[in-house]
């Protein structure tokens, strides 16, 4: 039973976003199966203390521990909550594990981090597009899934795009209707210009003063 409990505590510990930098599952379970019960209690009840000297109420806030919850359970609650473990370092667990006395776990953790700090930054070193396309699969998959907000754009839906593409198709269309007008109308006034007024020669006859006058329409 112990044993499923366990696998069910790494399958949450999976999926918690952002603990403590550079703690892990397996660190937290070896403090644990290291750590008397008493001992966890009091740990778990100074991690939530923020001064750096022992806390004097510490043996208050250890009563109010709950004896019923084992010490990894307790341990990774407080490393994955924001305001307590949440984005502190190991520095923190190993400052409180010394002044418990347990300074043997405190020299282990501490030695611990470092290598594997060690090793994945020779990793890092070896391999660096790997390491970066690692962390960013990790950070997409942490992400929790929240409801699609994009845009579905509707073809029958009026914007004020169309609006404007509309005002700008009529006023070219306007223009070239006024161009084309004006056009017709210059090449009228040409055509007009090319045949100039007839010029009538005036004829006379030699019939008195009541003659008449006669135009001569051929010039």
């Amino acid at each position: 039973m112990w044993h499923i409990q366990k696998l069910l505590l790494i399958f949450t510990y999976n999926y918690l976003s952002w603990a403590t930098i550079d703690l892990n599952i397996a660190e937290f379970q070896y403090l644990a199966d290291h750590l008397h019960p008493e001992e966890c209690r009091r740990l778990v009840a100074s991690l939530h203390f923020s001064s750096y000297k022992e806390p004097k109420a510490l043996d208050v806030a250890e009563e109010n521990v709950s004896k019923d919850i084992p010490c990894i359970r307790l341990l990774l609650h407080w490393n994955s909550q924001k305001g307590e473990g949440k984005g502190e370092t190991h520095e923190v667990v190993q400052h409180r594990l010394r002044q418990l006395g347990r300074a043997d776990l405190a020299d282990w953790l501490g030695k611990t981090v470092f290598h594997e700090l060690g090793e994945e930054l020779m990793e890092e070193l070896k391999n660096p597009f790997d390491t970066v396309i690692n962390v960013t699969e990790r950070q997409t998959y942490r992400m929790p899934q929240t409801l699609s907000t994009e845009y579905k754009w509707d073809p029958t839906e009026w914007l004020a795009f169309d609006t404007i593409c509309w005002a700008v198709i009529i006023g070219l269309t306007s223009f070239a209707f006024f161009l084309l007008i004006k056009a017709a109308f210059i090449l009228f006034m040409r055509k007009i210009r090319r045949f100039p007024p007839r010029k009538y020669r005036t004829l006379r006859t030699d019939e008195g003063s009541d003659s008449e006058e006669l135009f001569d329409i051929r010039t």
